[in-house]
């Protein structure tokens, strides 16, 4: 529920505040609009829960892999021979909304300000859509995961309007900006506090619904506004290194710190740790309570941020590994050849490539001329040349009449294909792993590696 204070705030709000004129949709707001791409916001979001902000991004990581289970399917009978596939894992890092102007919060709580003027909401709150006055996106989004309140800029930057999620309407009238426009927004997640820095590098805070009070002049320039999980303190990062902090309920200036290594060019808050970045893109952990750095492990146990904002749309970073799938047409094929002189087995791959192997231990090697290449053909996938046999590929498993094959080719992931064996039979010998050669030599074992792909966090 909404606090006391606030409710009374936004009657202040609405019976003081003079509602300006709307501000004008102009060219400018077309051009940006030109090549953005937007996302229909499917039925199980109309609630608007960080629930179903999860739900959807596992609905897209269906779409786009397939999971490690489905590798283990045969085809259809009478197709295995006509295709194959390559697969590679990757880190699963779907787009979960475009055309983003500005976007605020984390997975437990997001609010994401499109082109078109509406703020898709993800919350405990049943409300999942806003519109701003006057269409266009919002050059900055204020919200604190848990946050019955949501402040946003218009697009010029230079008035507040808040939003109740709760009744899923904004509030009438706005938080006109003197200093316009707004160069960065926080909201706590109590919905009580707001704090901006304005286009003058003024640091302004105070109630959600205003008034705003200038409480200092930042010197250099502003890196990060955000408060503390307490909700207690607004943190603005300077370039310098330099840590402002405002303690709200008492309203007062505390100590600032100062981070070593700057200058940076980047910050970011995650629970009560700062991380700096500098611009050769290494990092500094700076710990609010110990006032001091602190190693990255050690940051990364606080409230890490896994949603970010990259070529205009939102990425999920889910910390799980999917496998992204290719498909083939027709059979998987390798031409091998044996120089006697060299003592090197060439190998016309799956991926096109030639690649050169020693006969002596099997390994990979870097290929060489010879005048003396044999075409050598296999017999049950096995290559015989003098007392040595080779393997290019390892048996995965057996389902019925259908057997799965595998081989692993460096970054290009592994390629599987079946082949209809006519008698039935069910093997599995090392289930959910896929097998990795170093040495091609038939009896030398692959190693098996796990297909660990974890839940979305």
């Amino acid at each position: 529920m909404i606090s006391k204070n606030f409710k009374a705030g936004l009657m202040v709000l609405a019976l003081v505040v003079v509602t300006a004129g709307m501000p004008v949709q102009g060219d400018a707001a077309s051009k940006e609009r030109v090549g953005q791409s937007y996302i229909d916001v499917p039925s199980q979001l109309r609630k608007g829960t960080t629930k179903s902000l999860k739900g959807y991004v596992s609905q897209l990581l269906s779409k786009k892999y397939v999971s490690a289970k489905k590798l283990y399917d045969p085809p259809f009978e009478g197709i295995e021979d006509k295709l194959y596939i390559s697969v590679k894992r990757e880190k699963a890092m779907p787009i979960i909304a475009g055309g983003v102007a500005s976007y605020a919060g984390n997975e437990e709580g997001l609010a994401a300000a499109l082109y078109d003027g509406t703020v898709r909401i993800w919350s405990r709150y049943k409300c999942r859509k806003v519109r701003l006055p006057g269409g266009g996106g919002a050059l900055h989004t204020g919200y604190g995961p848990g946050s019955p309140a949501l402040a946003a800029t218009g697009r010029d930057g230079d008035r507040i309007y808040v939003f109740n999620l709760e009744e899923c309407s904004r509030i009438p009238g706005e938080i006109p900006v003197e200093h316009g426009p707004v160069k960065m927004m926080a909201l706590s997640g109590t919905g009580e506090w707001l704090g901006i820095i304005d286009n003058f590098n003024g640091l302004l805070c105070g109630p959600v619904s205003g008034p705003l009070q200038e409480i200092s002049i930042l010197e250099g320039t502003p890196l990060s506004l955000g408060y503390t999980p307490g909700q207690g303190v607004l943190v603005a990062v300077e370039a310098s290194g330099r840590i402002i902090k405002q303690g709200m309920k008492n309203n007062t200036r505390m100590d600032s710190d100062d981070v070593p290594g700057g200058p940076f060019v980047d910050a970011r808050m995650a629970g009560y740790v700062v991380c700096l970045t500098r611009d050769n893109g290494s990092e500094v952990y700076w710990d609010l309570r110990k006032r001091a750095t602190v190693k990255k492990s050690e940051a990364l146990e606080q409230e890490p941020a896994w949603i970010y904002k990259r070529n205009g749309g939102l990425v999920y970073s889910t910390g799980v590994d999917r496998w992204k799938i290719t498909e083939h047409l027709g059979m998987p094929m390798f031409i091998v050849s044996y120089s006697a002189a060299e003592k090197l087995l060439r190998v016309r791959d799956l991926d096109r490539e030639t690649r050169y192997y020693s006969v002596l231990d099997g390994k990979e090697i870097a290929g060489t001329e010879a005048d003396d290449w044999k075409l050598i053909s296999p017999s049950k996938g096995v290559y015989k040349v003098g007392k040595k046999f080779f393997r290019l590929y390892d048996l995965v498993c057996q389902k019925g009449t259908m057997r799965l094959y595998g081989r692993h080719i460096g970054d290009k992931g592994f390629y599987l294909w079946w082949e209809n064996m006519g008698s039935v039979a069910r093997m599995n010998p090392h289930p959910m792993e896929l097998p990795i050669r170093e040495s091609i030599l038939a009896d030398s074992p692959a190693l098996w590696v796990p297909l660990i792909e974890g839940e979305v966090r």
